[in-house]
């Protein structure tokens, strides 16, 4: 049998694990919840959050330590327990025996409660509660509450490691993707291939880029104008893109020019690759205030032997682009 500083020793241990960004807020808490009622020999632990932090409405269950689904779970209004909600924007733990017999009761439990609720706070602001209920009549001792407070806290600090690391990924991203185009950018490009070389010397497979430059792209924003542009730049990118397969990476490289990575794909499939994006190119209809602007590309293409660099190839690759330029444009040049 845990002391009660044992108890908030091993909740604090366990609410310092690592999280998932993709989990959700069930699966995200289940751990601390489960520490919960082991200590507070209680038949559920319940965690609700508010709609919205500045402007509430509503409780909402997001999470459970029983195996049920907190989206069945109905909605606490302000407007039935106004009590309950000025209680608890003040801080207030509440507890009851028998005396909140609507609140917190999933649909397969129609008796009353014992319950103990703990604030959940963020940034000083009330952010929901930890629900504590038992079905039999409980006395609630101190050390119940402050263990019951120290999870309502272990549970905020998960909250906003959730939150954090949803913006750091964020941020993360936009340091790798074009604003305009949604594609992955020159920075993502440079470590991405790195990672392709690096496998491509593990496995031993072959390894392609293809450079793409658009044509007379000077022309279309000085004749249609820059948001013109912008709108070829966004087509083309979702053109090319659905082309390609999930492990292929398009990247805008800097202006008008694009280059793909393609792993486990050699000179030849790489060419004929390039060959059908070219055609699909040939064919968009990109239309801009009731004018039609139509676009192609020239295409170089590079296979990256074991013994090249990715220096050596990316110039490979840009020397062919430079030569379907001088040959007419709107073609394919493989080296």
């Amino acid at each position: 049998m845990l002391t009660p500083q044992q108890a908030r020793q091993r909740l604090r241990r366990v609410s310092s694990l690592t999280i998932n960004e993709a989990s959700n807020l069930d699966s995200l808490l289940t751990d601390l919840l489960s520490e919960g009622c082991h200590f507070l020999c209680v038949d559920q632990i319940t965690v609700w959050l508010i709609n919205d932090i500045d402007s509430a409405e509503y409780l909402h269950c997001v999470a459970s330590s029983c195996e049920i689904d907190v989206q069945t779970i109905p909605n606490l209004d302000i407007a039935q327990h106004p009590d309950y909600f000025e209680r608890m924007f003040k801080g207030e733990t509440i507890m009851a025996n028998h005396q909140l017999q609507s609140t917190h009761n999933d649909q397969s439990d129609n008796v009353a409660n014992t319950i103990l609720d703990t604030v959940i706070f963020h940034n000083g602001k009330a952010q929901g509660v930890i629900s504590c209920k038992t079905k039999s009549p409980h006395w609630w001792s101190n050390e119940d509450i402050v263990y019951a407070e120290s999870l309502a806290d272990s549970c905020s600090r998960r909250l906003m490691a959730l939150e954090t690391l949803k913006l750091q990924n964020k941020l993360s991203e936009l340091v790798f993707v074009d604003a305009l185009t949604g594609l992955k950018n020159r920075r993502y490009f440079n470590e991405r291939v790195q990672s392709a070389k690096n496998s491509q010397y593990r496995m031993q497979t072959p390894l392609s880029l293809i450079m793409i430059d658009l044509d007379h792209f000077k022309h279309i924003n000085d004749e249609f104008g820059h948001k013109a542009g912008d709108i070829v730049l966004s087509q083309f990118a979702r053109t090319c893109q659905n082309q390609l397969r999930l492990e292929d990476c398009l990247c805008r490289y800097g202006g008008e020019e694009f280059i793909i990575i393609l792993p486990y794909t050699g000179e030849q499939q790489a060419s004929q690759l390039a060959e059908r994006l070219r055609v699909t190119i040939e064919n968009m209809v990109i239309q801009h205030e009731q004018r039609i602007i139509k676009l192609t590309a020239s295409f170089g293409v590079a296979e990256m032997a074991l013994e090249h660099s990715i220096e050596d190839t990316i110039k490979k690759a840009d020397v062919a682009v430079y030569k379907a330029k001088n040959v007419g444009r709107n073609c394919v040049i493989t080296l």
